[in-house]
C-alpha cells in the first residue's frame, strides 16, 4: 500500500551494529573528560528548508545498548562545527529527551551533530547530519521527499511522514497540498489529520503531495512540512480472505497422524505481499509452529499459485502423531498483509467412544463367527469329528464291556452274478484291508468268520447280536430283484434289523441306483431317512475345472472322502468309562 520513511533511524542503527566495517567505525575517543564508544556517523539525516522547524533524532537506540527502564542515563548533543555542547540557553534551539529541535532553521545550522548517551559506567556516541536546502521548485517540491504508492480504481490513502511528531507538540493541525494547492474536502479528497483519503484513485492522481503541520511548542506557533511523491499503480489486491480453517473443532484419535490445510485467497492483480503462518497458543503466549519438517509438529512451506481472479496460498499444519498434550490447544492460521490479518482456528479433541458402534461391531463379529463356525462344521463335520476323536478320546465312552465282539457285520447279496461279484470282492477284500488293516476294527463277514456246517439263519442271528454296526453293501442290481429280497428274508436276523431298526445300519452303495423304486421297501425307507454312503461318487477338488462337481468311478476304488465317512459311522473307540455327554 503506502510507503513511508518512518523508522529509518532504527534500521540504520541495526545496520551499523551488524556491519561496522561498512557503515561505521567503532572506536574509543575522548569527548571532553570521558572516553566514549563511537558508532561513527549514521546514514540517516534530517532534511529541511530555511524558516521551518527541523528535528534531529538521536541515532543511538538505547534499548539495544542497555535496559533504559533499569539504568539511569543522560543525553548530550554536540555541534561538530563549533566543537561545543548544545545547551538550552541557545536561541531557537530546544532539547527534548533524545531530540534537538531547531526553530526557524537557517542554512548556517546545516552540519554534523553528535549524540552522546552516558550511564554511570558507560558512554556511547554517534553522529547524524542536518541538511538545509533552499526550495526553488515551482511545484512546491521539497528537495527531499518520500515515495508512496497507491492503487488505481479503488479508495486509497497517503500517510503524512510528520505523524510521528504529533504527540511531541501542542495543538497540532495538518493541511494537505497538491502542487502548492490547498486540498479541501470534496468528493475526491478527504483530509483526515495525518492521512489523506483519495476516493476512486485515477492515474491522474499521481503527483507531489505536501502535508504541513502547524503546532505550538514553548508557547510559540511553529510549522514544518514534508512532501510525498505519489505513484499510482494500476494494480490492486483485495484483503486476504481466509477460506479454511474457520474456527473448527476436529476429532482425532490419539497416536494418529493429522494434517490441516490453511487456505487463503487474495483477489486482484499485482504482487501479493502475504505471508501465511501457523501458530499455537501455549498458556498466555503464542508460539509459531516450527518449519522444520523433521519435528513432530511442523508446518510445510507455503504453496502459492495463481488463479483466474487472483492468488491462492496454502500452508499445511502437520502432526506426525497426535499426543495428549495437543488436545484442546488453539492452532491458529494467520494471513499477514498490509490490508489486514484474517485468521482461523482449529482445536483438536479426542474421539468419543461410540458404545453403540462398538456394541454393533461386537455383535456383528459374534454373528459372523457363529455363521462361519456353522458353515465350517457343516462342511467339515466328518473331518472335525474324526479329529476330535483322535485328539480327545477321553470324551467318548469305551466299547469295552458292552457285550459285543465285533464292530460291524458285513452283509451283501450273493445270489446274482455281475455286479454282486463286485460287491463280494469289495466286502471280502477291500473293506477288510481298510477297516481292519488301517483302522483296526473287527469285522464279521459271513463265509469268512462262520463255522462250516452251521445254519445260515442261526449264524446271522447270533453274529448280529454280537456286532455294534451293520454295514449293508449293495449294487445296482443286487437288491433290485426278487432273488435279492428272498436272500434278505432268508437271513432272519438281517431282515429283523432292517425292519425293526434294532441296531445302527450303514448303507454302502457301490453303484449308482438309477431305479430306486426297485429297492426293497425297508431299504428305501432307511435310505430316505439317513442316506447312503456312495462309493461310486467322487468329488473333485475344484468344481470349475470342467463344469462338473462330481465324477463316477468305473471300478470299486472309493475316494478318501468315502472312507472318512465310513470311519465316521463306525463305533467310537473312546477311553471314558463313565457316560460322557459330548458326542458327534
Amino acid at each position: 500500500m503506502c510507503c513511508t520513511n518512518m523508522g529509518r533511524s532504527s534500521l540504520i542503527f541495526l545496520v551499523a551494529v551488524l556491519w561496522p566495517t561498512e557503515c561505521a567505525v567503532i572506536s574509543t575517543e575522548t569527548l571532553g573528560p570521558e572516553s566514549c564508544r563511537d558508532f561513527g556517523q549514521a546514514f540517516e539525516r534530517a532534511f529541511s528548508i530555511p524558516g521551518e522547524v527541523a528535528i534531529l533524532e538521536c541515532p543511538l537506540q538505547v534499548h539495544y545498548l542497555f535496559n533504559p527502564a533499569e539504568t539511569p542515563y543522560s543525553v548530550t548533543w554536540y555541534d561538530e562545527r563549533m566543537g561545543s555542547e548544545i545547551t538550552k540557553l541557545e536561541q531557537s534551539v530546544m532539547l527534548k529527551k533524545t531530540q534537538v529541535w531547531f526553530f526557524n532553521v537557517t542554512m548556517q545550522q546545516q552540519g554534523k551533530y553528535t549524540c552522546v548517551v552516558r550511564t554511570q559506567s558507560e558512554c556511547y556516541k554517534q553522529a547524524t547530519g542536518l541538511v538545509v536546502t533552499e526550495m526553488t521548485s515551482e511545484n512546491c517540491e521539497r528537495p527531499q521527499r518520500g515515495l508512496q504508492r497507491i492503487s488505481a480504481h479503488v479508495n486509497d490513502l497517503l500517510v503524512c511522514p510528520l505523524r510521528k511528531y504529533l504527540k511531541s507538540v501542542d495543538s497540532p493541525s495538518i493541511l494537505w497540498y497538491k502542487n502548492c494547492e490547498l486540498l479541501q474536502e470534496d468528493k475526491k479528497f478527504v483530509p483526515n489529520e495525518d492521512m489523506l483519503n483519495i476516493r476512486k484513485v485515477h492515474l491522474d492522481d499521481a503527483g507531489f503531495y505536501t502535508c504541513k503541520m502547524t503546532f505550538r511548542v514553548a508557547g510559540v506557533v511553529r510549522e514544518m512540512a514534508e512532501t510525498i511523491e505519489c505513484e499510482v499503480k494500476d494494480e490492486y489486491l483485495m484483503k486476504p480472505q481466509m477460506i479454511e480453517p474457520v474456527n473448527e473443532i476436529i476429532k482425532v484419535e490419539r497416536g494418529s497422524s493429522f494434517r490441516k490445510d490453511c487456505v487463503v485467497v487474495v483477489r486482484g492483480k499485482g504482487i501479493p505481499m502475504v505471508d501465511v503462518i501457523w501458530k499455537v497458543l501455549l498458556g498466555s503466549e503464542e508460539e509459531f509452529i516450527s518449519q522444520n519438517t523433521s519435528h513432530r509438529v511442523h508446518q510445510k512451506p507455503m504453496n502459492e499459485s495463481r488463479t483466474k481472479d487472483g492468488f491462492l496460498m496454502v500452508r499445511t499444519l502437520s502432526l506426525s502423531a497426535v499426543w495428549e498434550e495437543d488436545f484442546y490447544l488453539n492452532f491458529t492460521c494467520m494471513a499477514s498483509s498490509s490490508r489486514g490479518q484474517p485468521s482461523g482456528q482449529i482445536s483438536l479433541v479426542p474421539v468419543d467412544a461410540n458404545l453403540f458402534l462398538l456394541l454393533g461391531l461386537l455383535l456383528g463379529s459374534v454373528a459372523l463367527l457363529f455363521v462361519t463356525g456353522v458353515l465350517l462344521c457343516t462342511i467339515f463335520k466328518v473331518e472335525l469329528a474324526l479329529w476330535v476323536r483322535t485328539v480327545f478320546p477321553f470324551l467318548y465312552k469305551t466299547t469295552d464291556g458292552d457285550g459285543k465282539q465285533y464292530d460291524a457285520y458285513i452283509a451283501y447279496p450273493r445270489v446274482l452274478e455281475g455286479s454282486s461279484e463286485k460287491a463280494e470282492i469289495f466286502a471280502m477284500s477291500t473293506l477288510p484291508q481298510v477297516l481292519e488293516g488301517q483302522y483296526g476294527y473287527k469285522l464279521f463277514i459271513l463265509g469268512r468268520d462262520g463255522l462250516p456246517g452251521e445254519a445260515v439263519v442261526d449264524v446271522v442271528q447270533d453274529a448280529l447280536s454280537r456286532c455294534r454296526r451293520l454295514l449293508l453293501l449293495y449294487t445296482a442290481s443286487s437288491l433290485c430283484s426278487p432273488e435279492a429280497q428272498e436272500w434278505a428274508e432268508q437271513q432272519t436276523g438281517l431282515y429283523q434289523a432292517l425292519v425293526e431298526n434294532s441296531m445302527r445300519i450303514v448303507l454302502l452303495e457301490l453303484e449308482e441306483i438309477r431305479e430306486p423304486l426297485r429297492l426293497p421297501h425297508s431299504i428305501r425307507l432307511l435310505k430316505d431317512k439317513q442316506g447312503a454312503l456312495q462309493a461310486w461318487k467322487r468329488r473333485k477338488r475344484w468344481a470349475f475345472c470342467d463344469g462338473k462337481s462330481e465324477e463316477r468311478v468305473t471300478s470299486l476304488e472309493p475316494s478318501a472322502r468315502f472312507w472318512r465317512e465310513v470311519h465316521y459311522h463306525m463305533p467310537v473307540r473312546g477311553k471314558a468309562k463313565e457316560r460322557n455327554w459330548f458326542s458327534f
